[in-house]
């Protein structure tokens, strides 16, 4: 299926790891160009995730520079994601992406040993976002949504969803999380 990303522009924000890397690869070879940063060109894509961290329990963290090593991940994303908008916007065409972790939806979505409470909190704040960049750009065609890893999924299993929302097939979804799990967790919403 062609994805109609030949000639659009994709920015991959976070660090760079083997989702990151999946990404950039399905991206690049769905035929939209890879930037490095915002000053590369009019960005249409912005995919942006945070780093995991297994085996982090919020209650037992005992250290405020945990948490804002944590936020600082999300007001990055959440900075390029502003400054790639009024460029989306007014050419009627944009697509935000965030990759969290299932354990947003139900902490019993991920592996043993695996479980991301920290990512938990900051990927429910994202999806918030989400709705808010969903609700004011929807109308003038930037969509925003989250991909969210948990289970046994690869990079490549996460990287086939980001695809999906990073489409022109995605143009009328638009504030939708979607679990990449392989059934795993017991997410009610």
């Amino acid at each position: 299926m062609d994805l109609g990303l030949n000639g659009r522009t994709a920015l991959v924000v976070g660090p760079d790891d083997d989702i990151a890397a999946a990404c950039r690869s399905v991206l690049s070879a769905e035929g939209a160009q890879i930037a490095t940063s915002l000053d590369d060109g009019a960005i249409d894509i912005v995919v942006a995730h945070a780093t995991a961290r297994h085996g982090s329990e919020v209650m037992a963290i005992e250290s405020a520079a945990e948490w804002h090593a944590a936020w600082d991940e999300v007001v990055a994303a959440l900075d390029v994601f502003g400054r790639a908008l009024p460029g989306m916007r007014q050419r009627g065409w944009g697509r935000f992406v965030w990759v969290g972790t299932a354990g947003s939806r139900a902490l019993d979505a991920e592996s043993p040993g695996q479980l991301d409470e920290v990512g938990a909190v900051t990927s429910l704040a994202m999806r918030a976002a989400q709705k808010v960049i969903a609700s004011e750009g929807g109308p003038e065609g930037v969509v925003a949504n989250s991909v969210l890893r948990g289970g046994a999924a690869t990079a490549d299993d996460v990287a086939s969803a980001v695809a999906y929302f990073c489409s022109q097939w995605c143009g009328y979804i638009t504030g939708a999380s979607v679990d990449v799990t392989g059934g795993v967790g017991s997410g009610m919403f």
